[in-house]
């Protein structure tokens, strides 16, 4: 029963980075949709102009509904890789998860506080909300390489692509995160916003992969049994 649950939990989250993307686009789609501040004619607007006027309560309805997929995904990371290893203390992976807990308050502040009443709260959200993403990837990141190193110790990290596509992410995502400080344009915030999400695409091998490995285990504890029944 335990490794069903087990199975049916990482199934859950297997779909999640998938519908963080897909909450995040509607949002953004839907909010644009709706009366707000942007100027007419303006074709890529900054992300937070999107959630101003009467597109606030969707904008708000949105990134409340990512919040919950952000905690159980990140739940399921810290779950997997206190599992899959024992080469790095867990309490060290703890602290590394820390950063996206704080991130969670950080997304409500954001989220909550319409820029048009308390921008400054608003930008202290948003600011809060990304660098501590940011932050997160970078340690991830390094854990992960760390990991691959040391992968005859850590069977579930062998994987190559996996390190490349979080190191890349991560490049990309503080490489805008760079240039939206520099030029405050709207184009390199789409690309730091954006980023993460792919970043955290790279979660779904492992989730599958351990989804398929207790489900192995499941089927081969009920065969051993029905082949060894009790005697009476």
């Amino acid at each position: 029963m335990t490794n069903t649950c087990t199975v049916i939990w990482f199934r859950i989250i297997l779909i999640l980075p998938f519908t963080s993307i897909l909450t995040l686009v509607l949002t953004l789609i839907i909010c644009s949709q709706v009366p707000n501040n942007i100027q007419p004619g303006e074709q890529l607007p900054r992300i937070s102009d999107l959630g101003t006027g009467e597109a606030h309560n969707y904008f708000m309805s949105g990134f409340i509904i990512l919040l919950p997929q952000f905690l159980f995904m990140f739940i399921g990371r810290l779950q997997f890789l206190i599992q899959s290893q024992k080469i790095v203390h867990c309490a060290i992976i703890l602290l590394i998860h820390v950063s996206l807990f704080i991130c969670g308050i950080f997304l409500l502040i954001m989220a909550i506080l319409n820029e048009d009443d308390r921008p400054t709260l608003h930008l202290v959200g948003a600011i809060g909300t990304f660098a501590c993403i940011a932050f997160y990837c970078i340690l991830h990141t390094i854990l992960i390489i760390y990991l691959f190193i040391h992968r005859s110790e850590a069977i579930e990290h062998s994987n190559f692509i996996l390190p490349l596509w979080f190191l890349g992410c991560t490049i990309m995502s503080v490489a805008s995160s760079i240039a939206l400080v520099v030029t405050f344009t709207s184009i390199p915030e789409y690309f730091a916003v954006g980023t993460p999400f792919l970043y955290f695409l790279g979660f779904v091998p492992q989730f599958w992969s351990k989804a398929k490995l207790i489900k192995a285990d499941t089927n081969l504890t009920h065969t051993v049994r029905n082949s060894n029944p009790s005697e009476t």
